[in-house]
């Protein structure tokens, strides 16, 4: 099976290259980056160059020539990505932003039947962008390992906790039972900025043992967790 082709577009001006190696990281799984594009005015960025060239970014210089110029790069890095929708064989889009006006973009590509992802900001990312994607980033929250992770508020544990009850509820079998393969996978579409690691955990399954929620049976042998309701 040929390799998926994937596009990487960064709002540079919006969120700038935080993480984006890690992101490159996250990507490789899917196929083949063969675009990596950033937008903005670089000769305001000119210490950024080596790091741009190190990454293997193309930089797309815009000038900025009236106050409102800041725009400039969202209308660019728009027309691009519908360039490539009808002119290159790519299946997955990624817009590297933070900014709600990227939404009916996200919505174009997707009902072309691509794959779009987003990244940004968690501070910064409208829920609107994050749920219109397939899946969504947050760049400020990667690398985060078990022994340093913080806990959870009381609020956030209770909206994690309702969201996998609505994944486990949403897609188990007739005996109320869901193979945690197809609960990840369901838990993504739900909330696409959902993220194991990002909460502590080094394994999905892991994750689901500290959830009073859900029972989770190993198999004896190779294969997949089953995860059922607690009650």
């Amino acid at each position: 099976m040929a390799d998926q082709q994937v596009a990487v577009l960064i709002d540079f001006e919006n969120v700038g290259l935080t993480s984006i190696q890690w992101l490159f990281d996250q990507l490789s799984e899917l196929g083949r980056i063969t675009i990596k594009r950033a937008y903005a005015d670089w000769s305001l960025s000119k210490n950024r160059k080596d790091e741009i060239l190190e990454l293997g970014i193309e930089a797309i210089h815009l000038f900025r020539s009236t106050s409102s110029g800041k725009n400039s790069s969202d209308l660019r890095l728009a027309i691009d990505a519908v360039d490539l929708l009808y002119q290159s064989p790519v299946d997955t889009f990624v817009i590297v932003s933070s900014d709600s006006d990227f939404v009916p973009l996200v919505i174009k590509l997707r009902a072309a039947g691509k794959t779009v992802i987003g990244a940004g900001e968690s501070k910064k990312a409208p829920r609107t962008l994050v749920s219109s994607c397939d899946r969504y980033h947050f760049l400020d929250r990667t690398g985060i390992s078990a022994p340093s992770a913080k806990r959870p508020t009381a609020k956030k544990a209770q909206a994690d906790g309702n969201l996998l009850l609505r994944a486990v509820n949403s897609a188990m079998d007739e005996q109320g039972r869901i193979v945690g393969s197809k609960l990840h996978q369901t838990l993504q579409r739900l909330d696409p900025s959902f993220n194991f690691s990002s909460l502590g955990h080094s394994t999905f399954t892991k994750y689901l043992e500290t959830c009073p929620e859900v029972r989770v049976t190993r198999p004896k042998g190779p294969g997949d967790v089953i995860v059922e309701l607690s009650d």
